[in-house]
């Protein structure tokens, strides 16, 4: 191996782990396989961030009203009251996005340069 192609795979490999899912298969120019990680890591955040937005209104909304006070122990266990709450749909999206993650960088690692 070069040294050029072996620090190319080293940048593919942080470009996945630091910026997003698949993002270091563009840089290879494998950009279906990276496709295929961008795509489901990116449905799967914005479910996340969806549910962490909807949860955010929700305290918001309560402390606007003066029906949760300002009280950063109590918003805590409002916030761990909603999370409890969580449905099946979030805790598939952490994992997807985890799968992603995860297999985005052995796939960088395996591919030859």
């Amino acid at each position: 191996m070069s040294g050029s192609s072996l620090s190319k795979r080293h940048q593919a490999l942080l470009l996945s782990a630091l910026v997003f899912p698949g993002s270091g298969h563009f840089l290879l120019g494998r950009k279906a396989r990276g496709c295929l990680f961008l795509v489901p890591a990116l449905v799967a955040l914005v479910i996340v961030l969806r549910q962490i937005m909807a949860r955010m209104d929700q305290i918001m909304a309560q402390i606007d009203s003066g029906a949760l006070p300002l009280d950063v122990q109590l918003i805590v266990e409002k916030v761990d009251a909603l999370s409890a709450s969580d449905g099946p749909a979030m805790t598939l999206a952490v994992c997807v996005l985890v799968a992603c993650w995860i297999g985005s960088l052995i796939d960088t690692f395996l591919i030859k340069p």
